[in-house]
């Protein structure tokens, strides 16, 4: 709410002598006629929930060795999370590495053999049947060394699976086993929360479901997180009211960036930008403000700031509302309207607008 400076009521005093006397100023109060935006805001509680979370296994069986993570624990991407006893793996690893290192050998010693074979049946000093043998040893040591490379390859990945990290940066929710336990392949180790994608739930009165259809955008504020503020996109909006509060659950997703303390279970707000309704998009001042002259037409009084005057205006009505009453037409945005003393108002009257 605006005032006008004392200084200002005593510069235009002067300018303009009064015939008698020193003329009058009324203190009034006024508002200013603001523009009438085509959206708004509604602010409701919400609590942070997972979108994302990931029962932890591994893929081997074996005894746990090393489980260094904690409840509660944010885990980096490719950090561990626990061991296996890795004895058996490694042992299995290195026989096959042996069993290559054999077939290869082989696969060269029959490779210099059928060299030999070639060039002796070219002289025609051996028969067929001695070249297709030594052909036949020879694609055997190539097909055992593919063989021998593959079980290589699986006991090296097996090895590997002794090892669990964080499929994603997360935090952990639950811990399933404890160390030096004994654990099958595919049972959960840790419940694995993303905390780059969770959702916040908030609570729709039956007052609010029909603005449903007018919701623009959301973003989500924490307060705890010094008013952190980010966007989100709608996931849904139950289609029935839950008891006992009678409300419909709203639910909205958004992405945390990286270094955020962002956990589930947080609270927050939610702010749905709201798209007014054609009807809606009017100018509205108080009732206080309006007045009647004698033929029933509706008036108020218009502050001129620059003579610090008022001046009678009429204007056209519509509907009531919350705020008071609808002005189609009469009145611009900018403008200042008396609210409180028009009774003693006359036309051009000095009037100082008080806070």
């Amino acid at each position: 709410m605006g005032m006008l400076s004392a200084d200002a009521v005593a510069d235009d005093s002067s300018k303009r002598a009064a015939p008698a006397g020193k003329e009058t100023v009324i203190p009034v109060k006024a508002l200013q006629v603001k523009p009438v935006s085509k959206t708004f805001m509604r602010r409701l509680p919400a609590t942070l929930m997972t979108m994302v979370e990931t029962r932890v296994a591994f893929r081997v069986s074996g005894r746990i060795t090393d489980l260094p993570v904690a409840v509660g624990q944010v885990v980096k991407k490719g950090e561990l999370i626990a061991l296996l006893d890795a004895k058996d793996f490694k042992d299995t690893a290195g026989q096959a590495e042996a069993a290559l290192a054999q077939a290869a050998a082989r696969q060269k010693d029959e490779g210099l053999h059928l060299s030999r074979m070639q060039k002796l049946w070219a002289n025609q000093d051996v028969d067929i049947s001695q070249l297709d043998k030594a052909r036949a040893d020879a694609r055997g040591t190539e097909d055992q060394v593919k063989i021998q490379k593959k079980q290589l390859s699986e006991a090296r990945r097996r090895l590997s699976y002794a090892r669990l990290t964080a499929p994603f940066t997360g935090i952990v929710a639950q811990k399933k086993v404890n160390d030096f336990d004994t654990v099958s392949a595919g049972q959960t180790v840790v419940l694995f929360v993303d905390l780059s994608r969770l959702k916040a739930r908030a609570q729709l009165s039956p007052s609010l479901m029909p603005e449903h259809n007018r919701f623009e955008t959301y973003a989500l504020v924490i307060p705890a997180l010094n008013d952190m503020r980010l966007p989100a996109t709608l996931e849904g909006i139950g289609p029935s009211a839950l008891s006992p509060a009678n409300t419909y659950p709203i639910t909205v997703i958004f992405q945390a960036g990286p270094g955020t303390d962002l956990r589930p279970g947080m609270n927050g707000l939610l702010e749905i930008t709201v798209k007014r309704r054609v009807d809606d998009r009017t100018i509205q001042i108080p009732l206080s403000a309006v007045s009647s002259d004698p033929t029933g037409n509706s008036r108020v009084w218009v502050v001129d700031q620059k003579k610090g005057t008022v001046q009678d205006r009429k204007v056209e009505l519509g509907n009531l509302t919350a705020k008071g009453i609808e002005v189609k037409k009469g009145l611009q945005t900018g403008e200042w309207v008396v609210t409180a003393g028009v009774r003693k108002l006359r036309d051009g009257q000095r009037v100082l607008i008080l806070k």
